[in-house]
């Protein structure tokens, strides 16, 4: 026994969730709700959770949920996670975080309010590999870090009706899979102080395929790029003054870390140990911060989701249309 989580939702992302659940500490697959009672009651069957709800507001009317894992489309983050808020559940929410910054502030007000735990369920940032990543250039392994490039491309059918494509469903590569590659920058880079963004749209107005130059303080450059419109290697590389450090395919899953050296001839891989499907790994990280009574985590806090959102705003707003747009952020040196 432990913490009972209930699932909002019931698409792939939730299954996926679901399985990785099982096999963290102090949890519990308690419940499941959707906007229909029978595919509540299939997932629940599948994935072997003990209640079904067919709406969400039972789900979170039930007293003994005591935390919420919200994996619906875009556009319902928000008002979801703000409804689980305000009925005193804690909450593990989907990236995108929100639709946009104004929402993704209200959110984390909503949680400090009634001082309840909150966090983004952008799974990458708990990986090992991501983790490995991150230590490796903080330790200096490859010398001062100049540049990082990350892709992140799928060739999913094009359906305007989809949530990919559909403008009201939160569609467009920037906040389905663009996140990525923006989300490793900020992680590794920190905030840009320039950026330049080249879109090609979809026919629903959406995002096809974006592509992103970013500079930052020390001369650092991140040169970001998701698309709809081909599937791409979805690599990502940060070359340094004395080497590089690859991320395999796919890099925002359980990849390989690779560290090539420029005084060395071959690449060396890094020893990295994987339990379940990944998903369990930010699972365990909100189950660690309600064991710690914190209501927010030290490895994606709310500032981070908050820039992360701002960061996201800025490229959506540079995408719209085509050409080439350009934002000077007045940060400085």
């Amino acid at each position: 026994m432990g913490y009972r989580w209930g699932i909002i939702g019931t698409g792939h992302i939730a299954h996926q969730f679901a399985k990785g659940l099982k096999i963290c500490s102090s949890s519990e697959c308690y419940a499941v709700a959707s906007r229909g009672m029978e595919t509540a009651k299939r997932f629940a069957k599948e994935e072997e959770f003990a209640k079904a709800y067919g709406s969400y507001e039972e789900l979170f009317k039930d007293p003994l949920v005591d935390i919420v894992y919200i994996a619906t489309p875009n556009h319902l983050h928000y008002s979801l996670t703000m409804e689980a808020l305000e009925n005193g559940k804690n909450v593990l929410c989907e990236k995108p975080f929100a639709s946009n910054l104004a929402q993704v502030k209200e959110m984390v007000e909503k949680a400090k309010e009634k001082n309840l735990f909150l966090m983004e369920a952008l799974w990458s940032r708990f990986l090992p590999s991501i983790i490995e990543t991150k230590k490796l250039i903080e330790t200096g392994e490859i010398g001062t870090p100049l540049i990082l490039q990350a892709e992140f491309g799928i060739h999913p059918p094009y359906n305007p009706e989809s949530r990919l494509f559909n403008p009201e469903l939160g569609g467009g590569t920037i906040p389905d899979i663009g996140i990525y590659p923006i989300f490793l920058s900020l992680l590794l880079f920190g905030e840009p102080t320039e950026i330049k963004v080249v879109s090609t749209p979809a026919e629903t107005g959406t995002d096809m395929s974006t592509a992103i130059i970013m500079k930052h303080q020390s001369e650092k450059i991140s040169v970001l790029l998701s698309t709809f419109a081909t599937s791409l290697k979805s690599n990502a590389t940060i070359s340094g003054t004395e080497g590089r450090i690859e991320l395999k395919r796919m890099f925002h899953t359980p990849t390989r870390v690779t560290v090539l050296k420029e005084k060395e001839e071959k690449e060396r891989e890094i020893e990295l140990s994987y339990v379940g499907n990944g998903y369990n790994y930010e699972a365990e990280e909100a189950i660690k911060c309600l064991n710690e009574k914190k209501i927010e985590s030290n490895l994606l806090p709310h500032s981070f989701s908050i820039k992360l959102m701002e960061l996201l705003d800025k490229v959506t707003s540079l995408a719209k249309g085509s050409g080439v747009k350009t934002e000077i952020i007045n940060q400085g040196e």
